[in-house]
Protein backbone atom coordinates (compact mmCIF):
# COMPACT_ATOMS: atom_id res chain seq x y z
CA UNK A 1 0.00 0.00 0.00
CA UNK A 2 1.47 3.35 -0.83
CA UNK A 3 1.55 6.08 1.60
CA UNK A 4 -0.46 9.53 0.83
CA UNK A 5 1.87 11.98 -0.19
CA UNK A 6 0.51 15.23 0.58
CA UNK A 7 2.81 18.84 0.39
CA UNK A 8 1.68 20.43 3.51
CA UNK A 9 4.76 23.30 2.98
CA UNK A 10 4.48 26.98 3.63
CA UNK A 11 3.27 28.41 0.26
CA UNK A 12 -0.19 29.71 0.87
CA UNK A 13 -1.37 28.83 -2.60
CA UNK A 14 -5.35 27.87 -1.60
CA UNK A 15 -7.91 29.19 -0.47
CA UNK A 16 -10.95 27.15 2.18
CA UNK A 17 -13.96 28.75 3.21
CA UNK A 18 -16.62 27.30 5.33
CA UNK A 19 -19.77 28.46 7.36
CA UNK A 20 -20.39 27.97 10.94
CA UNK A 21 -22.30 28.75 13.71
CA UNK A 22 -21.52 31.98 15.58
CA UNK A 23 -21.15 29.34 19.00
CA UNK A 24 -18.55 27.21 17.45
CA UNK A 25 -16.88 29.87 15.67
CA UNK A 26 -16.28 31.27 19.99
CA UNK A 27 -15.30 27.88 21.11
CA UNK A 28 -12.30 27.89 18.64
CA UNK A 29 -11.78 31.25 19.34
CA UNK A 30 -11.21 30.46 22.76
CA UNK A 31 -9.75 27.45 22.08
CA UNK A 32 -7.02 28.98 19.69
CA UNK A 33 -6.32 32.21 21.98
CA UNK A 34 -5.08 29.14 24.96
CA UNK A 35 -2.66 27.70 22.53
CA UNK A 36 -1.23 30.87 21.45
CA UNK A 37 -2.63 30.55 18.01
CA UNK A 38 -4.72 32.44 15.39
CA UNK A 39 -7.79 31.16 14.55
CA UNK A 40 -6.97 29.99 10.94
CA UNK A 41 -3.54 28.20 12.49
CA UNK A 42 -5.21 26.81 15.09
CA UNK A 43 -8.03 25.23 12.39
CA UNK A 44 -5.62 24.10 10.15
CA UNK A 45 -3.16 22.44 12.78
CA UNK A 46 -6.53 20.52 14.18
CA UNK A 47 -7.49 19.45 10.91
CA UNK A 48 -4.08 18.69 9.81
CA UNK A 49 -3.30 16.34 12.83
CA UNK A 50 -6.93 14.76 12.31
CA UNK A 51 -6.23 13.96 8.53
CA UNK A 52 -2.73 12.25 9.52
CA UNK A 53 -4.78 10.15 12.25
CA UNK A 54 -6.91 9.01 9.26
CA UNK A 55 -5.21 8.30 6.60
CA UNK A 56 -2.68 6.08 8.60
CA UNK A 57 -5.43 4.11 10.55
CA UNK A 58 -6.57 4.00 6.90
CA UNK A 59 -2.97 2.19 5.77
CA UNK A 60 -2.28 0.06 8.61
CA UNK A 61 -3.64 -3.32 9.46
CA UNK A 62 -4.37 -3.59 12.97
CA UNK A 63 -4.86 -7.91 14.07
CA UNK A 64 -6.12 -9.27 17.23
CA UNK A 65 -3.67 -12.19 18.94
CA UNK A 66 -5.38 -15.04 16.91
CA UNK A 67 -5.16 -13.34 13.81
CA UNK A 68 -1.61 -12.25 14.23
CA UNK A 69 -0.62 -15.99 14.90
CA UNK A 70 -2.69 -17.18 11.30
CA UNK A 71 -0.94 -13.94 9.59
CA UNK A 72 2.80 -14.95 10.55
CA UNK A 73 1.73 -19.06 9.99
CA UNK A 74 0.90 -18.20 6.54
CA UNK A 75 4.11 -15.63 5.93
CA UNK A 76 6.32 -18.04 7.47
CA UNK A 77 4.17 -21.12 5.75
CA UNK A 78 2.90 -20.40 2.68
CA UNK A 79 0.34 -22.43 1.01
CA UNK A 80 1.12 -23.96 -2.71
CA UNK A 81 0.84 -21.87 -6.11
CA UNK A 82 -1.89 -22.92 -7.69
CA UNK A 83 -1.81 -23.70 -11.42
CA UNK A 84 -3.91 -20.44 -12.16
CA UNK A 85 -1.89 -18.70 -9.93
CA UNK A 86 1.21 -19.72 -11.54
CA UNK A 87 -0.23 -18.95 -14.71
CA UNK A 88 -1.25 -15.34 -14.41
CA UNK A 89 2.35 -14.77 -12.95
CA UNK A 90 3.55 -15.77 -16.56
CA UNK A 91 1.57 -12.93 -17.79
CA UNK A 92 3.69 -9.62 -19.18
CA UNK A 93 0.96 -6.96 -19.28
CA UNK A 94 -1.80 -5.74 -16.44
CA UNK A 95 -4.01 -6.28 -19.20
CA UNK A 96 -3.98 -9.84 -19.66
CA UNK A 97 -4.93 -9.91 -16.16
Amino acid sequence: MQTAQVDIGFSKDSRFDTKINSGLKEMLKIASTLEGMDLSAFIISAATQKAREVIQQSESLSLNNNGYKKFMNIINHPPKATKELNNLMKLDDLNER
